[in-house]
């Protein structure tokens, strides 16, 4: 538990740059800490804490000179948090002597998106819809010719429960714990990004009806994938809590 006048680490996603902040107090729900003013965190940005070897996910719903008031969103000193999604998805089975690659994201091209509105009054309104338009379908064929090359066209969706340190999904095959698995995912992102991770089976629970369960847990995560996971995680969260609250 965090206690007034500690002194913990924090960066405001994504970026990668630890500051350092004092609390100023904490309980279950929320964090008031210190920190350097001028920094321009603003409130909705999703803060990472850290402190002896803890880390708490938190929201900024208040900023003011030089103090951050933050929701906590997860915290706990062994995992991340877990969300849930339904995700296109490859599993493979990795054989006992062959060497594994490093766990990796597979970036998408971004054609971007423009105004809807002209920039130039001097530019043709039709002329600068018919842009927009052509802009929008090369965005959609490169993500679908991305998607085709990932081999993601032809992967079945899953349902999953994912962390940044592990994940649990339903499969038809039967795996045994301590076998190695390579995943590939598609994360549904703006735009989206796929996954390649490694790990290792954990646990393994017959659903009935040919159904297992399995639970991994991955290993030789970079940093870069772990903040990207935890990004979609937090963005996923949000809108699960928005859509529960309408």
């Amino acid at each position: 538990n965090l206690a007034p006048g500690e002194k913990v680490f924090y960066k405001a996603l994504p970026e990668v740059v630890n500051q350092r902040g004092t609390v100023i107090s904490a309980d279950d729900k929320t964090i008031v800490l210190g920190v350097e003013a001028g920094q321009g965190i603003e409130a909705g940005k999703h803060l990472m804490i850290s402190w002896d070897e803890q880390q708490c996910f938190a929201e900024v719903v208040e900023q003011g000179e030089g103090i951050l008031t933050l929701r906590r969103i997860w915290s706990n000193g062994r995992e991340y948090f877990r969300v849930d999604d339904v995700v296109p998805m490859i599993v493979r089975k990795v054989g006992e002597d062959e060497s594994l690659t490093v766990s990796r994201l597979i970036p998408f091209f971004d054609a971007g998106v423009l105004d809807a509105e002209s920039p130039d009054l001097d530019v043709n309104p039709k002329l600068w819809q018919m842009l927009v338009n052509i802009q929008s379908m090369l965005g959609m064929v490169l993500e679908r010719l991305d998607l085709e090359t990932a081999g993601f066209q032809r992967s079945g969706k899953k349902r999953v429960n994912m962390s940044a340190t592990g994940m649990r999904f339903q499969a038809g095959e039967r795996y045994e714990v301590g076998e190695k698995l390579e995943i590939k995912m598609l994360l549904p992102a703006r735009p989206p990004f796929g996954v390649i991770v490694y790990g290792s089976v954990i646990r393994v629970d017959d659903l009935g009806g040919g159904e297992n369960e399995i639970a991994l847990q991955f290993y030789d995560i970079s940093d870069n994938l772990r903040d990207e996971i935890i990004r979609y995680s937090l963005t996923r969260l949000r809108e699960i809590i928005r859509n529960s609250s309408k």
